[in-house]
């Protein structure tokens, strides 16, 4: 028999779950994090600038739309609690409730921009009588609006390569040791073994449609990500390519890109012959874009609700990739995991908690739960939710503790930990700024990664640099002693600069063992 004591608390226990069972619970969201791809734009290979067509930004606009309708929009039909975010203003944009962060690439600009547009339309548009906001009331009496029908303009901040910030958007960028692994990733049996596999599908896109816009040495495995992404920018605006290509071989195409990226992104595994030993270096971009996340949801929690409530940044495929690897979305049963998402995707981390009051209340961090959807695209409408860290799909919610443990374990908080990792001193000018006197980032880096003998590809990329380096001191030195006087001629051209060696902006870092290790999926 129960005991006096033990039936009292029972009592009290049934009579505290009464309410919720008589009123299903409802999900109520408090802070969001996505992480959105650019748009379709104008690829590098043509002559004209990088930026976001036409088609590219509408496809933005439209899945700014769809945040906004999940989390910023009163329907009639919507109850309380619900995915709209408690208390975010709905019609005009409080600077107060977002945070986006972009790199200095036109096209994710605009993207951002875009996107924007449809998370918070001209004003009216949205609202149909003279919006209550002191700042719109002129002395006269009259009442102001904002140019092309109430245009709000966004508080975007945009980050360029010498901008600390400039990690959690693009952290494979300025990265030494990860572009150090991408080169010993195409010095690799892996790829060359790739290389020898799409050959064929190489010549026979050149002949078929590449020749005029690509040299003949740029047609392969390691440029696959930029072949693709001109196929696919022809198939939509060149009606041409559709008569010269088939659909198989543009399918393929995409697959080798995916694989090359998930490669030089994704979670490596450390049977893969690299000098640098450690699933740590691949998926850079991952963790600086995970330090971010914790701290969005920090400061959500910080302040009950009132800050951080929608957080985006916006960015290439390297932090995608390398994100969704370390999270172990990537596995045989999301086989998509392994490639690239599709362009103008965002990858979405939802707060919430349980609620069943009309009015709620910030709950306690205990209470509170993270889940991850995906709108793969523009033109998917959907949000799908997946498991995260390897959970069966019946537990797609995470809490929030757990979520943090997890993502702790792996994400980076700062940029003296990214110079530290990277061995960036050089490369990245503001690493001199944060690291101290006694830091040493070459033997920090080194024995963290865990660095075995460097390969040839390698260790040419590195004496070549170094050659650069002594050359450019070299000649200095003589230019200050004997006075000789530079003529300035025209400056060469990025691509003139690159020549033929590919440094883009691949990123690799896995810091966690148990991590999904790469996979190759089915060829199309």
């Amino acid at each position: 028999m129960l005991s006096t004591r033990q039936f009292v608390a029972l009592a009290a226990l049934l009579q505290a779950a009464t309410p919720a069972s008589a009123q299903d619970l409802q999900e109520q969201v408090w802070a969001v994090f996505a992480y959105t791809l650019y748009g379709d734009r104008v690829p590098t290979a043509l002559p004209r600038p990088n930026i976001l067509t036409p088609y590219g930004a509408s496809g933005l606009y439209e899945a700014g739309s769809a945040f906004r309708d999940r989390y910023v929009a009163i329907h009639s039909t919507d109850v309380s609690p619900s995915t709209r975010i408690e208390s975010i203003s709905t019609y005009a944009l409080e600077d107060e409730d977002l945070d986006i962060l972009t790199t200095t690439d036109p096209s994710v600009i605009a993207s951002a921009q875009a996107f924007m547009q449809g998370l918070y339309p001209p004003l009216n548009d949205t609202y149909d009588v003279q919006y209550p906001d002191p700042s719109y009331l002129m002395a006269n009496g009259s009442y102001a609006t904002a140019p092309m029908g109430g245009y709000q303009y966004p508080p975007i901040v945009t980050v360029s390569s010498d901008d600390p910030q400039s990690v959690v958007v693009a952290g494979q960028d300025n990265c030494f040791l990860h572009q150090i692994a991408n080169a010993d990733y195409q010095d690799s049996p892996e790829a060359q073994q790739m290389v020898q596999e799409s050959n064929a599908l190489y010549n026979r896109l050149y002949n078929q449609a590449l020749s005029g816009d690509f040299d003949r040495s740029s047609v392969n495995y390691a440029n696959s990500v930029a072949v693709s992404e001109f196929l696919e920018y022809q198939l939509l605006h060149n009606e041409t390519l559709l008569h010269s290509v088939s659909q198989e071989d543009i399918r393929l195409a995409r697959w080798y890109a995916d694989q090359y990226t998930f490669a030089t992104n994704g979670n490596a595994d450390s049977s893969l012959s690299s000098p640098i030993d450690s699933s740590a270096i691949r998926t850079i971009a991952g963790q600086t874009l995970a330090g971010r996340i914790l701290d969005a949801f920090d400061t959500n929690v910080l302040y009950r609700g009132n800050s951080g409530k929608l957080t985006f940044a916006f960015g290439g495929y390297e932090p995608a990739v390398a994100l969704t690897s370390l999270v172990q979305l990537a596995s045989p049963a999301n086989g998509k995991f392994y490639g690239r998402p599709a362009l103008g995707a965002s990858l979405t981390f939802e707060l919430f908690s349980l609620e069943n009051q009309s009015f709620p209340t910030y709950p306690d961090p205990s209470q509170l739960y993270v889940r991850f959807l995906l709108r793969n695209g523009t033109t998917s409408p959907e949000f799908q939710s997946y498991p995260l860290f390897g959970h069966s799909p019946s537990s797609i919610e995470v809490p929030y503790s757990e979520f943090k443990a997890e993502m702790q374990a792996f994400s980076l908080n700062s940029t003296q930990e990214w110079c530290l990792l990277c061995d960036s001193t050089s490369s990245a000018v503001f690493c001199s700024g944060v690291l101290n006197d006694d830091d040493d980032p070459t033997s920090s880096a080194a024995s963290s990664s865990g660095r075995k003998g460097i390969s040839p590809a390698v260790g040419g990329v590195i004496g070549a640099i170094v050659t650069l380096v002594v050359v450019g001191l070299i000649a200095a030195v003589g230019f200050l002693l004997l006075g000789v006087r530079v003529h300035r001629g025209r400056r060469a051209s990025l691509e003139e600069i690159k020549g033929g060696i590919d440094l883009g902006s691949d990123s690799n870092l896995a810091l966690r063992e148990h991590a999904a290790p790469p996979a190759k999926t089915a060829r199309p």
